[in-house]
């Protein structure tokens, strides 16, 4: 579970990991990011709203968490595209920047957003398993 402990540490590892899968990545297919710099703190401000959209997750409990999941996927793709829209006043886009950058931001999240949840159940479901051994004891 995320949490105000362990927040920065877990925005510090996946966006480790995302830059070395996007190097590599680059690396295999030969390509060349000819806007490095601007990629790589989008890559940072991207992981820091994907990882804050999930820890606030317990302040959503109330509410089905497929519905929750749903909209933190949601908002975080408003935010995306939204400062995609930004972009286009200041400078020039490529036609397929819209589609790109959708996949390029779905793809992660959803593994990693599935990774977090699966692990919360588990966690969960291993809580109440010991919670019910202690009450029967």
């Amino acid at each position: 579970m995320i949490d105000r402990h362990n927040f920065w540490p877990t925005v510090s590892g996946v966006f480790t990991c995302l830059l070395i899968g996007k190097i590599a990545l680059e690396s295999i297919w030969g390509v060349r990011d000819e806007h490095y710099a601007e990629n790589i703190i989008a890559l940072f401000v991207i992981t820091f709203m994907a990882t804050l959209l999930l820890s606030m997750h317990r302040y959503l409990q109330n509410m089905p968490v497929l519905l929750v999941m749903l909209l933190q996927y949601g908002v975080l793709m408003g935010g995306v595209m939204g400062a995609m829209w930004l972009g286009t006043h200041f400078t020039d886009m490529h036609t397929n920047a819209c589609r790109d950058m959708f996949w390029s931001v779905t793809i992660p999240y959803v593994a990693l957003a599935g990774v977090y949840y699966i692990s919360f159940f588990w966690n969960i479901k291993k809580a109440n398993a010991l919670l019910k051994m202690n009450q029967e004891k």
